[in-house]
């Protein structure tokens, strides 16, 4: 089983992904490449229904007669920008939307989230969507481009009402950073409901991805 099976087990298993979102991998052999499974519920996702998508477009080089995922805009537009990038994970997380909608920013509040920035940055569709325009997905470059920008350099974004989009160096750094930013939100959120003074991580409390054994997690998950 590859790893990007399992990431999707893993994060249906924790409740991350739930009838909808996906998990895409840059191809190690062609780096405009990513792949993508065919547009389904996550838990019934095998490698047979993984597709090929360009980069430079988000379309797929062969859909096989398959329905494509319309929000591909996301990842694609994420490797476009970020060429560090070698997976995308967006997910309904339900822990998290709650601290999309409001002033509320992600803060890190638990040691193994410490990849986060002081603050996620939040994606609001409002900001990228056309006039005239309607809904709450990602559907188009221009919309995959905004969303990108809003990542910036970090590890995840919020997306207002919608989840988020976690990035990462491998599947596996992927898949734990986004099982951690559930677990973080619900904390924070916990630790809000009991006093509105919540001692957040600061800088120095912060790591960078070297310092932070990734295996350790996956093989628990």
């Amino acid at each position: 089983m590859c790893s990007s099976d399992l990431a999707y087990k893993i994060l249906v298993n924790e409740g991350i992904l739930d009838s909808f979102g996906h998990v895409t991998v840059r191809s190690a052999k062609n780096p405009n490449i990513f792949y993508m499974p065919r547009a389904m519920p996550p838990s019934l996702v095998t490698r047979a229904d993984v597709l090929e998508i360009n980069i430079a477009d988000s379309q797929p080089i062969d859909p096989k007669g398959r329905r494509v995922n319309g929000e591909r805009y996301i990842h694609g537009e994420m490797y476009k920008a970020r060429p560090d990038v070698q997976a995308v994970i967006h997910s309904h997380s339900p822990a998290v939307i709650p601290l999309s909608l409001g002033p509320h920013k992600l803060k890190p509040v638990v040691a193994q989230a410490g990849f986060l920035p002081p603050e996620t940055p939040n994606f609001d569709i409002r900001d990228a969507r056309p006039p005239g325009g309607r809904g709450m997905q990602v559907t188009d470059s221009p919309r995959g481009a905004a969303l990108a920008r809003t990542v910036g350099p970090h590890p995840a974004a919020l997306m207002r009402g919608h989840g988020n989009v976690v990035v990462g160096g491998s599947v596996k750094q992927a898949t734990v950073y986004a099982a951690y930013i559930d677990i973080n939100a619900r904390m924070q959120t916990q630790a809000m409901q009991l006093s509105p003074n919540v001692v957040y991580m600061n800088e120095p409390e912060l790591f960078t991805p070297e310092e932070f054994d990734i295996n350790r997690p996956w093989e628990h998950f």
